[in-house]
């Protein structure tokens, strides 16, 4: 058993930059639902990292979630997530993006607690 229990949460604020744009819909490009996705999997990350043995890690093995709108370069998004269940070394989060008072993402990421690679 691990030490994690349900209710941690986690908060990234990113502005939109080039990196995290995706360009096919022309103009200058919006936030990318790629991108989203890895903010929400790199703060559920963060979230329980402090948390875990210093030979442990998690990996991400399940993403569901719906990207509600678009967010333009420049814009400043907020990622959270909290830490539903914790089932052995499986790991259910809630994970929301917001830009500005919009929720633009939202939906559920499972983790696992792995042993980390020397």
């Amino acid at each position: 058993m691990y030490p994690l229990q349900a209710g941690l949460k986690g908060r990234t604020e990113r502005v939109i930059d080039e990196a995290l744009l995706t360009r096919h819909v022309g103009g200058q490009g919006v936030f990318a639902t790629p991108a989203m996705i890895l903010l929400m999997e790199n703060t559920a990350h963060g979230s329980v990292a402090p948390h875990l043995g210093p030979d442990q890690t998690t990996v991400g093995y399940e993403v569901c979630v719906k990207h509600l709108g678009p967010s333009r370069p420049g814009a400043t998004v907020v990622v959270t997530s909290l830490l539903k269940e914790v089932n052995g070394n499986k790991l259910l989060f809630e994970v929301e993006c917001h830009d500005g008072d919009r929720l633009v993402g939202t939906g559920t990421h499972k983790r696992a607690v792995v042993p980390a690679l020397e």
